[in-house]
């Protein structure tokens, strides 16, 4: 049995991704529970500010300026005995200094703003768990980088298994209001944090080289900064809706619209996990077998990832039954499954490919242009009309636009056809969500014949997908 502390690679690309796998069906056990459960036996307004606690601490990474990020680019492809953990070190201590100053002037801020005071407790919880949060993620991207992503996944296998043992706990006991779950989420980070300190033993016992050290800081953080950016532009195009939701349309329009937000972040959470396994792997490849790698995926996912409309309907109707409060609001799905799509495909192929040719600053551009173009729009759509469904199709539409831009920027190096792609997956994207918006569970049928065209206008991709799979079946 391997060792849950050991520092040696283990098992290769396959053993990583079962790592990743297993935590990542913790993950999704705990997001079920969070996202189904909760807003079962907690009221509605508790459960916004549940969804308000994980929204803001989200955004906690800001305060690293991307200093894990470029760890990440920097030490990319090394094997962990060949890091210099003297400068680990003190780069480490540098980064807890920075990250309890800036703990500090949060709370200090949260205090001096005069929120009503179970809002105020909550966005003071939310720093105390980010600098948790953030003391844990630079060293979990070591472990990323140099193909030790058992070591993140079993981390996140802690945190997760023992919120999902203590949420039922607390459940059970029947608790109905947000606090104990906020708290009893800090909690399972710290032991996470832990257990990523225990694996770090030999950076922690080496002594700290403190010369230099800045400078690497303002490099990592120089090279780190736009994939920082890059992430939070794209996190905040979903994000800022929500915010403007809540400041505008208040806590109980924002807790209804974040339950169809949150369903479909188990997807985007374990496509998070193989492009977590992947990276390394890939960066590995000479510059052919990076390409081949990327048709190969890029050709899978427009093959498989549009299935995922028909299961709308299902979804919708069994979540009605169960959550017949939130029923209504359980149309938004329909708006947010082609986000699912298109950020499940960003993540896992534009996102990987883009950091590997150390182009941080085309994808940060791309993300950042998209952003903005959604903060037009929601503003528009909600401060303007007061429509949230408006602002949902703006999402959609800014990611559509933003996957355009990068099939085309990464179609000069790979050269790779781009317009039948994207012409396809946005008409079935769109005839989803008009479909599925106006004729309700009518829709199934139809969204069915799109997707059979789809496929059959794309039959020979389909062949070559199918061909593929049966090779490696065969080979297993």
């Amino acid at each position: 049995m391997t060792n849950i502390f050991s520092t040696e690679e283990r098992g290769g690309i396959a053993g990583n991704l079962a790592y990743a796998v297993v935590a990542q069906g913790i993950g999704l056990l705990s997001s079920i529970l969070t996202s189904l459960v909760l807003p079962k036996f907690l009221g509605v307004e508790d459960y916004a500010y549940w969804q308000l606690f994980l929204l803001y601490s989200s955004y906690s990474g800001f305060a690293l300026l991307g200093l894990n990020d470029g760890i990440y680019l920097r030490l990319g492809g090394k094997r962990y005995s060949e890091v210099n953990h003297g400068e680990l070190k003190a780069q480490q201590c540098v980064v807890a200094a920075s990250q309890l100053l800036v703990a500090a002037c949060c709370l200090a801020a949260v205090l001096a703003a005069g929120f009503e005071p179970y809002r105020s407790l909550v966005l003071a919880l939310c720093v105390f768990f980010g600098l948790l949060t953030n003391l844990t993620q630079c060293l979990r991207y070591v472990f990323q980088c140099t193909n030790l992503t058992r070591i993140s996944s079993l981390a996140d296998l802690f945190s997760k298994g023992l919120f999902v043992a203590f949420m039922m706990t607390v459940l059970l006991a029947g608790v109905d209001s947000s606090l104990p779950f906020i708290l009893g989420y800090i909690a399972c980070q710290a032991l996470a944090f832990l257990y990523v300190l225990i694996c770090a033993r030999s950076t922690l016992r080496s002594k700290a080289a403190f010369k230099g050290v800045l400078r690497t800081c303002a490099a990592d953080v120089r090279a780190g900064l736009k994939v920082m950016v890059a992430y939070y532009a794209d996190s905040l195009i979903v994000g800022f809706t929500r915010m403007l939701t809540d400041w505008q349309l208040g806590l109980t329009a924002f807790g209804k619209l974040s339950l169809s937000f949150s369903l479909t972040n188990f997807v985007l959470g374990f496509i998070g996990q193989v492009s977590m396994v992947a990276f390394p792997v890939l960066k590995r490849l000479d510059a052919e077998g990076r390409r081949e790698k990327y048709l190969a995926i890029r050709l899978l996912l427009h093959t498989a990832l549009p299935c995922a409309y028909l299961l709308y309907v299902p979804a919708k109707l069994v979540l009605g039954l169960w959550l017949p409060a939130y029923s209504k609001s359980l149309v938004y799905l329909a708006l947010t499954m082609p986000l699912c799509v298109y950020s499940c495909k960003a993540n896992l192929l534009f996102n990987t490919y883009l950091k590997m040719g150390r182009r941080e600053g085309t994808l940060c551009t791309v993300n950042v242009a998209a952003m903005i173009l959604n903060a037009v729009l929601a503003l528009a759509s909600i401060v303007g009309l007061a429509s949230v469904e408006l602002a949902t199709c703006g999402i959609v539409a800014s990611v559509a636009l933003r996957d355009l831009a990068f099939e085309l920027i990464i179609s000069r190096r790979f050269g790779n056809p781009v317009v039948h792609f994207c012409v396809s997956e946005a008409l079935i994207s769109a005839g989803f969500m008009t479909a599925s918006w106006f004729l309700g569970a009518w829709s199934w049928p139809v969204v069915l014949l799109m997707l059979v065209a789809y496929l059959w206008c794309d039959r020979d991709g389909v062949r070559l997908v199918i061909t593929g799979a049966r090779k490696r079946l065969g080979r297993g």
